[in-house]
């Protein structure tokens, strides 16, 4: 059994040091767990730079934030625009809160066309149309494709606003989905799992950190990252300096129709994001490449930083 201390220091939030299997140590706050792993070989230390490169917020030009959803996991901050009023909602990702898709229809008054095969049919309401599938790469007896489902409705050419939400599988789908598709959407709005790639018990351990950054290389050539938020169920991953949440929520806006003026000068989160887990603080985005003008390079250990890993291994070596 893991065996745990807490450290107390003055004026400072309560961390916590916690033996643990996989080569991870967790050090504990109010809000989330930041998990430190020891591989800091370079190779993986590049990638996860390269990653991270693919997530820098950008300024929208006269842009608009509104949040659509509940007050809590479930809600999302996108760009209002009267361009999504010409749009088809396409919504992954169920469950037992459709929030943000009641929300979007009632702002915009478009169709909403949702996906969920782990749910029963909900009750059929007027503008909505339910499948009991969800996305993939591959049609599959549960799955299909974007592509497919447009086709199927007869949206193939129509503009597209994807919200997406399902536990892992927006990797291998989005990444080979065309970018003649891609290109349709004018906003996407997804929760991005096991972001790091080193996680062990996401959904689809399958995936390699490789192909996560393919994906966000693909989709990032046609959209602008523009908001971020953490989840902050998840941990931070902390990878030789480099933090990395595990599940993030990102709103990429269309190059095309959206014009930007450099990196976001935001501090995330913002006054329009809410905890996804209500019982926690929110996650604060406070290093590369989220924070505004922070550098490209690890985050800088503070001096309290640095009494605390010292005491770490003090107490590895008595917990022994």
């Amino acid at each position: 059994m893991a065996e745990l201390l807490i450290l107390v220091l003055p004026g400072i939030l309560n961390p916590c040091y916690q033996k643990t299997r996989e080569g991870f140590k967790v050090f504990s706050t109010r809000s989330c767990n930041i998990v430190q792993h020891k591989d800091s070989s370079k190779n993986l230390v590049m990638s996860i730079q390269a990653l991270l490169s693919t997530l820098q917020p950008r300024q929208a030009v006269h842009a608009k934030h509104r949040r659509l959803g509940r007050l809590r996991d479930g809600g999302y901050v996108i760009l209002d625009h009267e361009n999504l009023s010409d749009t088809v909602l396409y919504s992954y990702g169920i469950g037992d809160n459709d929030s943000f898709d009641r929300d979007f229809r009632k702002r915009y008054g478009v169709r909403v066309q949702q996906y969920d095969f782990s749910i029963a049919p909900p009750a059929e309401k007027e503008g909505f149309t339910f499948h009991q599938q969800g996305i993939s790469h591959e049609k599959t007896h549960q799955c299909n494709t974007l592509q497919a489902h447009l086709d199927e409705n007869g949206d193939a050419d129509k503009r597209i606003f994807l919200k997406i939400d399902v536990e892992g599988a927006e990797w291998l789908s989005l990444l080979h989905t065309p970018e003649s598709v891609l290109k349709q959407c004018n906003q996407i709005v997804m929760e991005l799992h096991d972001l790091s790639g080193c996680g062990k018990t996401g959904n689809y351990p399958e995936v390699t950190l490789a192909q996560k950054i393919q994906m966000l290389e693909k989709i990032t050539k046609h959209f602008h990252c523009w908001h971020v938020h953490a989840n902050n169920y998840a941990n931070i991953l902390m990878i030789d300096g480099f933090k990395v949440p595990d599940a993030l929520e990102v709103t990429f806006i269309n190059q095309a129709l959206y014009p930007v003026e450099g990196n976001s000068q935001e501090y995330f989160p913002t006054k329009y994001d809410q905890p996804c887990c209500v019982r926690r603080k929110d996650t604060q985005l406070d290093f590369w490449p989220f924070y505004p003008q922070s550098e490209i390079k690890p985050v800088k250990r503070t001096m309290i930083a640095k009494v605390y890993k010292k005491l770490a291994r003090t107490l590895s070596r008595l917990l022994r």
